[in-house]
């Protein structure tokens, strides 16, 4: 055992044993006709702005519940001397386990079919649950949707306690910056900072004025090691536009491993916010090149640089 314990303090001992520990919690959730199959199986059939596909659903509800591992270690450090028992640890993760599953599996439907996928979870896993008590919040004409699961005692509580209250001077309040808070730009915020977190890459869709650049910029303000640089799309945006904007704030590094592309800026990740998507127009084969190329670069890590028909490989 003393190998093991090698290179780790006791803070990434006591990590490990709480990733462990929900894993034991959470598995059984799991089964292959368990309460997660039957959420998934029910967001499915309803209707999605994208396409519904297993891999993207479970890779956001993993990311969700790794936020929830990390709420719990950050809880832990913060009280170190009365860190979270084992009882409201139980009951926080498997109510964030239902939390991340109505966002994950249901991010990309209306807000309505999303509310009713948040109301389809209460009934399951009330029903399912016996063993512990999630305590559901019994005012039923309020979706789920509307709650989150407080980190201090594992219990649902209304986004709406915890919007800031926010007085604007009259000189300011047409302000472009002022970002005034409510119910849906928090919890946005929440679930778009598991991913970013992760360093994951992520769509937001939604009509004009709906908020996404506003929620989306606001959110990556939280990042002091990202460094944002915000690409608006046009119909003849190319993919030349995207490594132009490389070459400009990031370095080519010859490695053993091949060659990489890598922020100038040590310790900062370059985050690349892509504005209006769905413009560049598609060519004679019904592909947009440059969303093609992102493509590319988010699955594939990298891309092929033409001058000299060489690999180059993304790093942060």
């Amino acid at each position: 055992s003393g190998s093991l314990s090698i290179g780790m303090n006791d803070s990434s001992n006591e990590e490990l044993r709480i990733q462990r520990e929900a894993e034991k919690i959470l598995k059984p959730y799991f089964k292959e006709d368990g309460i997660v199959f039957k959420i998934f199986e029910e967001a499915k059939v309803t209707g999605h702005i994208m396409d519904f596909t297993r891999l993207r659903v479970l890779n956001s509800l993993f990311s969700l519940l790794n936020r929830s591992i990390r709420n719990v270690i950050g809880y832990n450090n913060k009280h170190l001397d009365f860190p979270m028992n084992n009882e409201v640890f139980e009951k926080y993760l498997v109510n964030r386990l239902f939390y991340s599953c109505f966002w994950a599996f249901g991010g990309s439907m209306a807000l309505r079919d999303r509310e009713a996928l948040s109301d389809f979870v209460r009934v399951e896993a009330s029903n399912c649950v016996t063993n512990i008590n999630l305590n559901f919040p019994s005012e039923e004409q309020i979706p789920l949707l509307d709650y989150f699961v407080n980190v201090e005692d594992g219990e649902w509580q209304l986004w709406s306690t915890v919007v800031p209250a926010v007085e604007i001077a009259s000189d300011k309040a047409a302000s472009p910056d002022i970002v005034i808070q409510t119910v849906d730009t928090i919890r946005h915020v929440d679930v778009l900072t598991s991913w970013l977190e992760e360093h994951k890459p992520l769509l937001l869709c939604g009509p004009p004025g709906s908020g996404k650049s506003m929620t989306l910029t606001s959110t990556l303000r939280a990042f002091p090691d990202f460094d944002v640089i915000t690409l608006n799309f046009s119909s003849a945006t190319s993919p030349e536009l995207i490594l132009k904007t490389f070459e400009h704030h990031c370095e080519y590094k010859r490695t053993q491993k091949g060659t990489i592309l890598r922020p100038r800026e040590v310790g900062k990740w370059l985050v690349v916010f892509c504005d209006e998507i769905n413009l560049p127009t598609a060519d004679e084969y019904g592909t947009q090149k440059v969303i093609t190329f992102l493509r590319q670069l988010t699955e594939q890590g990298g891309f092929w640089r033409i001058s000299d028909y060489t690999w180059i490989k993304l790093e942060k």
